[in-house]
């Protein structure tokens, strides 16, 4: 008897340790996990950075000293962001850009029209999401710069509120006014941070109208006050129509007709106080996604439907630049002969350290992702840059301040990853392996031992005579360049994989 008493003991302990070892291994694999720290950015933080250094070339444009700035010199002072719940990327794109044509293409003909007529000023890109494809998490992703868990160490199966470094607690901590209106999955995630909030209820996928009202009653009045720095609107109304009705459906044609009539009111708001001393002199719209859909209007996996969609970008600053005087021809685009429209790709987990690098607030302390060069230079009005664009009483041409002004920004960008890293490593259960490690460590120092010798020739007055560097500077930062991209995406490879961020 004591001795089946016994068997019984050992079968039972055999049991759990095999469900313990599978729950780990589970949890390890599949449901990889990502521990939140508990470390924010602070403007305080550049101090330790090796990216800033006083300008003498007298340029003014240059002088990335000015105890003034935080991380990085503001190239927006107003940002609308406008949020249109899953956005097919063939919703935005002209259809000749795709095999077949289908009834939902081509309807928001507005934003078609301003890439194509305003193309230095304007531009459509492919964006990429990070699957989940649930609008909870591709929230948290635009907003922390991570790929979103499953699991999340820390906030597991609590409230939905972000606990950890985000872009909305950057803008509010820096003193920028958000206000936000729309699906109110933004108030769950920032319960604290909004000015001003007009949130609707998202949860009754079979009202495709009540959210999009209330954004709309909201939106156009909004656009002519001056109380707000960044406005978020969340339209739900196509995400909707998909779940209930499918791409293929009236409701969903009816939808996109709706928000193109609505975009080109905003359009027209915006273009009329964009003059000198103008409400929106220095704003950057965007119309964007958090992720696609199938036909069948599903979402949250990683097909391609589910996890491309679109970023409609346009900036509202008139440029003194020539239209001639635009970025470099070895940054490649794609092209449609037939619209005579290029199409960027920007990839989701970009979003927070580049809206955070325009807006001159420091980056999310979590964020793995790189500042976008193509939303950069559009903001900039760099685009094909001639290198022999110089303006008067500068230096170095409008190609090699762009470059300059950009090249500082991925320091910036990679001084804030390697940190992020580090500190990960140190404290987290699931930290990189010492070979990944050290791999990043050396990409990141090759990178910075470059950054003096660069620095000097930029910036030490007898060798900023243009004619004689202006193929050497070029070539010399775009090298830079290069290898703080190469540093950046080596470590957005290797998160999936060691838990740093990951499904």
């Amino acid at each position: 008897m004591a001795g089946s008493k016994r068997e019984s003991v050992t079968l039972f302990f055999s049991i759990l340790v095999l469900h313990s070892v599978a729950i780990y291994l589970f949890t390890r694999g599949f449901l990889l996990t990502r521990t939140e720290l508990a470390s924010f950015s602070h403007c305080s933080d550049i101090s330790q950075s090796p990216c800033f250094f006083p300008s003498t070339s007298g340029d003014p444009s240059l002088d990335i000293s000015d105890g003034n700035l935080c991380w990085t010199k503001p190239t927006v002072g107003r940002l609308v962001i406008i949020v249109l719940d899953a956005l097919r990327f063939d919703f935005v794109a002209p259809g000749a850009f795709f095999e077949e044509k289908k009834p939902w293409m081509d309807k928001l003909q507005v934003l078609q029209k301003l890439a194509s007529k305003e193309r230095f000023r304007a531009r459509i890109f492919k964006a990429i999401a990070d699957p989940p494809t649930t609008s909870l998490q591709r929230l948290k992703g635009l907003t922390t710069g991570g790929l979103p868990t499953f699991i999340d160490v820390g906030n597991s199966f609590g409230a939905p509120a972000i606990v950890e470094d985000n872009l909305i607690l950057q803008l509010a901590e820096n003193g920028k006014r958000v206000l936000m209106m729309g699906d109110d999955t933004w108030l769950q995630l920032f319960p604290h941070h909004f000015n001003v909030s007009y949130p609707f209820p998202s949860f009754n996928v079979k009202d495709l109208d009540t959210v999009d009202n209330g954004v709309i009653e909201h939106l156009m009045p909004s656009l002519l006050k001056e109380d707000w720095d960044v406005l978020i609107a969340h339209f739900l109304g196509v995400d909707h129509a998909g779940h209930i009705h499918g791409v293929h459906s009236s409701p969903m044609i009816a939808k996109l007709e709706q928000y193109n009539t609505i975009l080109e009111e905003v359009v027209d708001v915006l273009k009329n106080y964009s003059g000198p001393g103008g409400l929106h002199e220095n704003t950057l719209l965007l119309v964007m996604g958090d992720h696609g859909q199938t036909l069948n209007g599903d979402h949250g996996g990683g097909t391609a439907e589910e996890v491309e969609t679109s970023l409609f970008a346009m900036s509202l600053r008139n440029h003194p630049a020539p239209a001639s005087c635009v970025l470099d021809k070895n940054f490649h685009n794609i092209h449609s002969d037939q619209s005579m429209i290029s199409i960027g790709e920007f990839q989701q987990i970009d979003f927070a350290v580049t809206i955070t690098s325009l807006l001159g607030v420091p980056f999310p302390f979590g964020s793995i992702g790189r500042v976008n060069w193509e939303l950069y230079a559009l903001i900039g009005g760099i685009w094909e840059v001639d290198n022999q664009c110089v303006e008067e009483g500068q230096s170095l041409s409008i190609k090699e301040s762009w470059m300059l002004n950009y090249v500082n920004n991925l320091c910036v960008n990679s001084w804030q990853v390697k940190r992020y890293i580090d500190l990960y490593s140190a404290t987290s259960v699931i930290g990189l392996p010492a070979e990944d490690l050290h791999h990043i460590k050396d990409m990141y120092t090759q990178a910075q031992d470059n950054w003096s010798d660069m620095i000097k020739l930029a910036y030490t007055s007898e060798n900023v005579k243009h004619n004689e560097i202006n193929d050497n500077l070029s070539s010399i930062i775009e090298r830079q360049i290069d290898a703080y991209s190469k540093f950046l995406e080596s470590v957005a490879k290797l998160a999936p994989l060691h838990g740093l961020n990951s499904i």
